[in-house]
């Protein structure tokens, strides 16, 4: 009969968006493929994404009562304090009562809390870094860290110790890689041998690229078909606009791995999660930066596709009318599509998730 505690206890602190989310259950996922006798405790707030995708998936979950980073100081910052100190307390209760072995965190302040907590009980602590200019969560926690994986190689020069970095790239949901369009079809409820267009937001949505499409969908051929998702917290603002049996709009896409299937053109944000699953998957896209990050850091994630013929760019300033016309021009472009798509899968080198997984057992087993 198999213990009901399972010899390998891994804590993953990780949430808030998908771009922190999603490289954190790759990472589970391939170590539950590798490890029979392994435990996972995800830990990530209670009001935010993770709180409903964690569960569904099968793992055990803990939320803590942190609030959001502001960007300036103020009464806010004062109630981010509060909320980091009674976050760290619920997170330390949560430990003590897992006992992990190994604690993981794939940025953002979200998992500040839980990894200060595991380290103080013993773990040993891992971080996965997917953006180009690591944020304050994973340069504070690398003091801590044993090992940290980094997405990109120029990444390196915010770190003083370098001795424990190591380049992976942006671990991608090992699900992505099954293909199967038919199903994806009757999953949307689409048809399968229409062109379809798949606009991502990023997993909280992005105003400025959904009124861009809100204002060119109509505008869209009778021989092309979208899916939109808006993020949940534009949902209302969309979700009663005239459409077609073509238009599926949606607050959030669970099934990501039929989004890919049935994908002939995606538009989307180009965080340094979604430039992964876009090379992962050899999709051809239009990446549209978000201006509104540190360091600009998308936009030069955009560019390393752009420069190696690999995706097109559309500004955040730029027109609906322009990128209706780029959507269009690509769409009735086979070759350009072809090509698009090799260019990006030629840039998938390595499994980051694997690479991951097996340097996390070897110190899970020794």
């Amino acid at each position: 009969m198999k213990n009901l505690v399972s010899k390998y206890r891994v804590l993953i602190a990780a949430g808030g968006t998908g771009g922190h989310l999603f490289p954190a259950i790759a990472i589970a996922e391939e170590l539950k493929s590798s490890i029979s006798d392994i435990d996972f405790l995800f830990i990530g707030t209670k009001n935010r994404m993770e709180k409903e995708i964690i569960p569904k998936l099968g793992y055990k979950y803990s939320g803590t009562s942190i609030i959001g980073l502001p960007r300036k100081v103020g009464l806010r910052l004062i109630g981010f304090v509060f909320s980091l100190i009674v976050a760290f307390f619920q997170a330390l209760i949560s430990v003590m009562r897992f006992k992990p072995k190994i604690a993981i965190g794939t940025g953002s302040y979200i998992s500040v809390p839980p990894l200060l907590a595991s380290k103080l009980t013993g773990a040993k602590i891992f971080l996965s870094e997917s953006n180009s200019y690591p944020g304050v969560a994973t340069r504070f926690l690398d003091l801590i860290a044993t090992e940290v994986y980094l997405s990109f190689e120029q990444s390196k020069k915010y770190f003083k110790d370098k001795s424990k970095l190591i380049v992976t790239g942006t671990p991608v949901r090992k699900n992505l890689f099954d293909k199967d369009r038919k199903k994806a079809a009757e999953y949307f409820n689409l048809y399968e041998n229409l062109k379809t267009i798949i606009v991502i937001g990023g997993s909280l949505g992005a105003r400025s690229i959904n009124e861009k499409i809100k204002e060119i969908y109509q505008k869209l051929p009778n021989n092309y078909q979208l899916i939109w998702q808006t993020g949940h917290k534009d949902f209302d603002l969309y979700k009663s606009l005239e459409r077609n049996e073509r238009v599926v709009i949606l607050p959030f896409i669970e099934r990501m791995d039929y989004a890919y299937s049935i994908c002939d053109l995606l538009i989307c944000r180009s965080g340094a999660s979604t430039i992964s699953e876009v090379i992962s998957q050899g999709i051809p896209a239009i990446l549209i930066p978000s201006p509104n990050v540190t360091e600009n850091h998308q936009y030069y994630n955009a560019l390393e596709l752009v420069e190696k013929n690999a995706a097109e760019l559309h500004l955040d300033n730029e027109s609906s009318e322009n990128l209706l016309n780029k959507i269009l021009l690509l769409l009735n472009d086979e070759d350009r599509l072809k090509t698009l798509s090799q260019n990006a899968k030629s840039l998938f080198q390595v499994d980051a998730s694997k690479v991951i997984a097996e340097r996390i057992k070897h110190y899970l087993e020794n």
